[in-house]
Parts: structure tokens; sequence; C-alpha cells
């Protein structure tokens, strides 16, 4: 990969213009030299050398290089005049994220060897599981004084080892606890890219997404949106969501959380008001966004008259997070503070579906790729540059217009449209599971009757309702891409006439209207110059390979059935990379608020600690008066 590409991690600035530690401008007198006393404080800073080996060369790297050999004037060449030393900001004061010189997004190189998708759902297993086991194993029996026939009269017993105090999950879920200790008002939790229940909406309201009945053919459910306006209006006539999806089987994605927010003792005397925000993560961005809009104005923190904290404290994740920061943008306020988990500026992720659709668990026929692609949201995720695939043998980028209609024509991206071509090297295939493979495949076409793809994929059960989509397309012992899904299109009958043409008008009227929903999405400096932004948090992961790109081989190799088969892989959390769940720039973090776990995309919110200092750090910059006006601004030195 050109080593251009995503080689900047800060939030805003540059770091060493805005590092809090290096305020030469407050240590300096009026003719630019330093006292005694500054000289004092500034010893231990880097050598001129070791500057100029660890810092970049930029405008202002030279500015410190060049107050760096000032430092190290020798003092008899200084004025004798007397200076004093002025106070600055410290750390503990600063509202706003302190730069760091060194990344912590992870190393991108630190995957480049990894050729399969990690076990995201396995890994949400892991993560599922409690801390400590909730049974004690038996101790061993303690013979002290048997144990002296075996020491010598000279040998000496050894003393004990003491015990560490404890450092683990309960005392820092003690953060938390303290959080929700002092925290009044309305918080709100919303889920992500499918992480709403959906149900019918005729009584008794069936829930149709995601109940392991759907996943067992136990039960029909139609979660495709109809390609016209109208239909998305009329949505809530036929489903209606319910709620944040919380755990899936074994796998907890936000149940534990709700229980501790709703067990605190501000939750059960009413002081705090928890809310279960759900929404129908297949429609319009714009259309959810005023969703929300209408809900956040019911609130009570959003009265008029009400006299405790405005705005609503507002914890969104992955899709979530998107439709908030679209709404904060344009109703800044209505928020006393934003936590993002996992919450994706861009996440390719989703072209895998698009193209060969999704299973849940058994079920493959309730998220083919026709229904994935009349999903709205689905292209909310998609890069304006167009970057996604690299040459196999140069690395040379082919970025796509995903927002051009005749792109996705070109580069054959949903069979709706056109069907994929065949891979130029298929790959052999031999055993009593290729067998098995190849009849069920064949008896699949022969009952094919609506758009091609709709039921000749083969896949395996899919428990994350999120961006990753893995499949089960691979060798066994090996883990599956996020794309790849089963047998070559190619195999499958072109679209119908009527049917690509609906599909490409619908295209032609959605793709510009996702478009300008993410220009909406970008920092607005009027917002910040009037303190109306509020506080802002996140919450990433860093641990897990993600996908970054997928190789082909040639610009022709995006049309076909193997695009998604070689995948390049950087620091995420298994479905979002570390440097798209940033802030967007322009953006700023409050202080302490920018949170690295080790949880996978789908259970961050179940890392306590984490979202216990992600709270603390918005509860503490809106109490400091981040977001309140320009009346209510906060000064940097504020103590």
């Amino acid at each position: 990969m050109p080593a251009s590409r995503h080689t900047n991690d800060t939030i805003h600035g540059d770091p060493l213009a805005s590092h809090s530690s290096l305020n030469v401008d407050e240590l300096s007198g009026d003719d630019g030299l330093f006292s005694d006393d500054a000289l004092t404080v500034m010893q231990p800073a880097l050598s001129a050398a070791a500057t100029r080996l660890t810092l970049p060369k930029t405008p202002a790297a030279e500015k410190a290089a060049a107050l760096d050999k000032r430092v190290l004037t020798p003092r008899s060449s200084l004025s004798g005049k007397a200076r004093s030393l002025r106070r600055t900001a410290s750390d503990d004061s600063l509202l706003y994220h302190s730069l760091s010189r060194v990344s912590s997004l992870g190393d991108d190189d630190q995957f480049d060897n990894v050729r399969e998708m990690t076990n995201v759902r396995m890994k949400a297993i892991r993560d599922s599981l409690p801390d400590r086991p909730t049974f004690k194993l038996p101790s061993l029996p303690k013979f002290p004084p048997q144990l002296k026939m075996f020491q010598g009269p000279d040998e000496q017993s050894i003393p004990p080892i003491p015990e560490a105090p404890a450092t683990g999950p309960e005392a820092e879920a003690a953060t938390l606890d303290r959080v929700l200790a002092t925290l009044t008002g309305d918080l709100v939790v919303l889920g992500g890219y499918r992480g709403s229940i959906l149900r019918s909406a005729e009584a008794p309201h069936q829930q149709l997404w995601a109940p392991v009945k759907i996943g067992f053919n136990m039960r029909k459910a139609d979660l495709e949106v109809g390609l016209e306006p109208e239909d998305e209006l009329t949505m809530e006539e036929r489903i209606i969501p319910s709620g944040m999806l919380q755990n899936i089987g074994p796998i907890d994605i936000s149940r534990k959380f709700f229980k501790k927010l709703r067990s605190c003792a501000n939750a059960r005397n009413g002081t705090l008001r928890i809310w279960d925000y759900g929404y129908d993560w297949r429609l319009s961005p714009h259309l959810l966004s005023r969703k929300m809009a209408s809900f956040l104005e019911t609130l009570p923190s959003n009265q008029e008259g009400y006299r405790g904290p405005k705005g609503a404290l507002v914890v969104a994740h992955s899709l979530g997070g998107v439709i908030t920061r679209h709404l904060v943008n344009q109703r800044p306020e209505l928020f006393s503070g934003v936590v993002y988990v996992g919450t994706p500026q861009r996440c390719i992720n989703v072209l895998g579906p698009v193209r060969n659709g999704d299973a849940v668990l058994l079920n493959e026929k309730i998220l083919t790729a026709q229904v994935n692609l009349s999903l709205r949201t689905t292209f909310a995720f998609l890069p304006e540059d167009g970057f996604c695939f690299v040459d196999k043998k140069t690395n040379e980028e082919y970025p796509i217009n995903f927002y051009d209609v005749n792109d996705w024509i070109k580069c054959r991206l949903s069979p709706c449209i056109e069907t994929a071509l065949p891979s130029l090297t298929p790959k052999p295939q031999s055993g009593l599971g290729s067998y098995l493979r190849n009849r069920s495949s064949s008896i699949k076409r022969q009952s094919l009757t609506n758009l091609p793809g709709r039921d000749s994929a083969r896949r395996d059960g899919v428990l994350n309702p999120q961006l990753d989509g893995n499949r089960s397309g691979s060798p066994p012992k090996t883990r599956p891409s996020p794309f790849t899904s089963g047998e070559p299109q190619s195999q499958s009958l072109p679209p119908p006439p009527a049917t690509r043409a609906r599909s490409i008008a619908y295209l032609k009227r959605i793709l510009p209207e996702i478009k300008q929903f993410r220009r909406e999405l970008a920092f607005d400096p009027e917002h910040a110059r009037k303190n109306e932004y509020p506080p802002i948090a996140i919450m990433y992961g860093k641990s897990t390979p993600t996908v970054f790109a997928a190789r082909v081989d040639g610009r022709e190799g995006i049309a076909r059935t193997d695009a998604y088969d070689d995948l390049v892989f950087r620091p995420g959390d298994g479905v979002v990379l570390a440097r798209e769940a940033q802030v967007p720039e322009g953006y700023e973090l409050v202080k302490g608020g920018r949170i690295c776990t080790e949880r996978g995309h789908l259970t961050m919110l179940g890392d306590m600690p984490a979202i216990g200092k992600a709270l603390e750090a918005v509860v503490r910059g809106r109490r400091k008066g981040i977001g309140l006006g320009r009346a209510s601004a906060p000064r940097a030195g504020q103590a």
C-alpha cells in the first residue's frame, strides 16, 4: 500500500503546535529568551539532536528546534534582566484532548501477513463471558507441619509473596459507578446497523429482526424496503422499531450496560432517565435524523422551563453514531454530550452483502443481495474518495465513484444491475464437501424464480447484525472473508430487464441524497465559534485485524466474483478501522475522551470501565461549559 495514505492520526492541527506541555510562548520573556526558572523547568526536555531524530520537519517542528537552541544557550549570554515565570494551563485544567506525538491507532504494518478475517462472532462470545468464573475450584489442603520434614536444618523458609492490590475490572468499573452517582437528566442509548429490534406493526407485534425463529426458518419476515420514496414514508404501517437489540443468544451487546444504568440510585429515584432508543436502520439516514430529532425534542431535558441540565447525553454505537453526528450538526442544542462507540467515517464491508447477500443462521432469504441494496443506510458508509481496491502486484489504487450509478454498472457491484463475472482462476473443488455444496447449489438454481442470486449463495449462520457480514465460503479450517459468501454469481441468471431498470432508477435517486448526507457530517466552524458543539468522546478498538482494502487482478478484477477474496488488514475492532473510528477533521474531543478498548465491534458497550471513562470525560467537559454557548464559553486555562 502506498505509505502516504492515512498517515495523519492527529485530532486537530499539528501535535507540536497544540501540545500542552510545550507552552513556550508563556515561558519566554518579552525578548523571546527564557528566565533561569524557565530553563530549570525545561531542562528534562529532549536534546536538540534527539529532537531532530524524533520530530517531523514541519513549520511547528522547526520553531520548536529553534526554541530548543535558545534553551541550550549558556546562561552567561542571557540578559540579566529579572523575569518571572508566567502561569500556564496545567494538564488537569485542559478542556479538550491533549495531542500526543506517538500514534495510538496501532501499527499499520502489524497485520500485513494476515490473509483471513478474524472470527468476530467468536470474539463477541468470548467478550460476553464473565471476567471471573461464577464457580469456585476446590482448593488444595495445606500441610505446613509436614513441610518442615523436607527442609534442611539451615534452610530458611521462603517468605510469602504479598498479593498486589486489586486493579481488575471491578476496580476500574468504579469509574462508571462514580459517574452514575452524580449523573442526572436524560441518557439515550442507540445501536448500530442492524442493531435495533424490528416488529410487525400489526398485533401481536411479532419480532421480525432478529429472533432465533427466523434464523431457523420457523418464522417468515420480509425486510426489503420498496425502492420508491413513499415506501419509506409508509413503512411504519407495516414494520416498527422496538428498542436496541441488546443480545443475540449468548452474545451480550448492551444488556449488561442497560442493567447497570437502570440499577443505579439516580435511575431508581427518577432523577436519571434511561431511554432505549430504537430506529428502523433500513431507512434513509436523512429520515432517521429527523425522527431522532423529533424524539429528543420530547425529552424532559429539552422542554422549556426545565430546571435540570439542558440537552440529552447520547451514547451511540456504529451507525447510530453516524445518525447522531448528523443531528448534532443540525440541532446541537438537543445534546449535552455524545459518546461515539465504534462509529465509522467509512466502512467498505457493506459491499459484500450488496453483491452476495447475507444469511441469518440457516435463513438465506431474509437478507439477500436485493434486500441489502434496498437498505438506504447501506450507502452511508461508502467513502467519497472511492478507495477500496488495489492491484495485487503493483499496489496501485483503483478508486470507484460509489455515488455514480455508471460505476455500479461497470464494476458489477450488485446482481440487481449486473451479475459478477467469473473468476479467472476458479478454485478447484474436490471431496464430499464440494459434492454436497455443488448439489445444494444445483437444487437452488433450479428453484430460481425472481432476482438472480437470491438463493444461489451458500452461507453459514450470521450472529452479528453489524457491518462485517462474515461468510463460510472458504475452505475448512480457515476463517472466512467478510465479503465472499458463496457460489459465483456468474452461474446465476442475469437480472430481468424490469428489475434492472428499477434498480438503476433507484440508485440515480438515492446516491446523490446519501452523498449530501455525508457532506452534512462535516465540521461546522460556526457551531464551534459559538461554542454550540457538545462535549464529544469516542471509543474505538485497534487490536483486531480489520478490512482496509481488497486486492484485485487489475481494474477488471473488480467486476469478478473473487474481487473480495484477497484482503488487506489494518488495526481496528474487526469491523471499523481504528483510524476511521476517530472524529472527522475539525471536531475536537473533550479531554480524556479518547478511549481505546480491547473489545470487538459488537460488544464495545460491554466494556464498563471504558464507557465509564468516556461518560466521565463528557460530563466533566459539560460542567466546564462546553456546548453552552458563547456566554458560557470556557477558557483554555480554566481550572
